[in-house]
């Protein structure tokens, strides 16, 4: 019996010297706990109930290990495991099927001392989540493992060293950045003296991932999201500087966008394709790919039979700048004034009967005023006056 309390102690110090994070009970001398990291090499999907709400994890709340070596242990008895999680994300048919793991494998060894054995078996098994395809787990877990996953990430990342893609000094992963897209890794200071000098200068196309295997293939290499960039961190006030040189570029690129009339402002039409931004957090997408889909897709969808044609086809002729809320005429570029004043030639049956039969009330019911041509009607005074002013 004291041979084998020997060969107990012998392995559980053993097994410590290769995992320092093993626990023995100071109650219990033959009785210890391990946590082994779970970190699968393809992200597991996880489904939220009742939302349904699918989040891809690559780290998960650690495997915990309890072993106790009976007294017959390792010739004449098994090792007794329990396997747990916190929170409890590991279903109880697989932790089962992981402790009697420990069993079958002592079988197979025909006794004798295994602990090593079956933890490195459960560490292999662990890149494979332990051969879990998807987990469905209740919405509450859903903050404490996207945190913890998160957390694990970070943490890993900074104890490691990388070379930076760009003054090729190694440095730790606490001051430095992995690209979310293509996970080139650069420190944090050629980040930001890069992207801020890009931004300044206002040459928001070069701001890509550095790296010279970025950008060589058939796909068209991509910018940088803002929210990434608040990341990195760049100031959120060149953020903003980015996102708007960035929008400029593509009104001042399309045909369809008119700019203010006023000298003064000369502010962009308001535009359901480039609304004006209010927050560069929450953009995601700075995507050209993506923009170039969205192009298309606003060509090709069709606008169904128009009822009438007035201005330039395809186009509504009233606009309203989004700086100083002036509504202007996109054919003229004169204050707003009303479908029927014509400020171009077109044909008499561009309009319908009931747009005719409106056209000649207002013909003869109205006045154009003096400033902007708008039809106005007199609404108070002397009956003999013929022309009046209305704005």
């Amino acid at each position: 019996m004291d041979e084998q309390s020997d060969e107990r102690a012998e392995e559980l110090d053993t097994l410590q010297s290769i995992y320092p994070e093993l626990v023995v009970d100071p109650s219990s001398p033959y009785t210890a706990t391990l946590d082994l990291l779970v970190a699968p090499t393809k992200p597991l999907p996880v489904t939220y109930t009742p939302e349904h709400d699918v989040q891809r994890l690559g780290y998960l709340p650690s495997l915990r290990i309890e072993f106790h070596l009976p007294a017959e242990y390792p010739n004449d008895r098994p090792p007794q495991v329990k396997i747990t999680t916190t929170p409890p994300w590991l279903p109880e048919s697989v932790a089962t099927r992981l402790a009697d793991a420990a069993t079958s494998l002592w079988d197979e060894y025909g006794g004798g001392m295994i602990l090593f054995a079956y933890v490195s078996s459960l560490q292999e098994q662990a890149e494979t989540c332990f051969n879990i395809a998807e987990l469905t787990l209740p919405a509450s877990m859903r903050i404490e493992l996207l945190d913890y996953s998160r957390r694990m990430k970070r943490e890993l990342f900074d104890k490691e060293t990388f070379d930076c893609g760009v003054c090729l000094e190694p440095k730790k992963g606490s001051v430095c950045y992995r690209m979310e897209r293509c996970s080139h890794v650069f420190c944090v200071a050629c980040l930001q003296d890069y992207y801020n000098n890009c931004i300044t200068e206002g040459a928001v196309n070069n701001v890509k991932c550095m790296s010279t295997e970025c950008g060589g293939g058939k796909k068209k290499d991509r910018l940088i999201s803002p929210k990434e960039l608040l990341q990195i961190p760049i100031p959120r006030q060149q953020v903003e500087r980015f996102v708007n040189i960035k929008r400029k570029k593509k009104m001042e690129s399309d045909p369809n966008i008119i700019f203010c009339p006023r000298q003064w402002c000369q502010g962009a039409m308001r535009s359901a394709k480039y609304p004006k931004i209010t927050d560069v957090s929450h953009i995601d997408d700075s995507d050209s790919e993506a923009d170039e889909v969205e192009d298309q897709s606003h060509s090709n969808t069709p606008t169904g039979p128009e009822k009438r044609l007035v201005g330039v086809r395809g186009m509504d002729r009233l606009a309203v700048c989004e700086d100083c809320t002036l509504a202007f005429c996109v054919v003229c570029l004169s204050s707003w004034h009303g479908d029927f004043v014509r400020c171009e030639p077109r044909d008499a049956n561009q309009l319908t009967e009931e747009d005719q039969a409106s056209l000649n009330f207002i013909m003869k019911n109205t006045s154009p005023c003096a400033y902007c041509s708008v039809p106005c009607q007199k609404s108070f005074g002397c009956k003999s006056m013929s022309s009046f002013i209305a704005c």
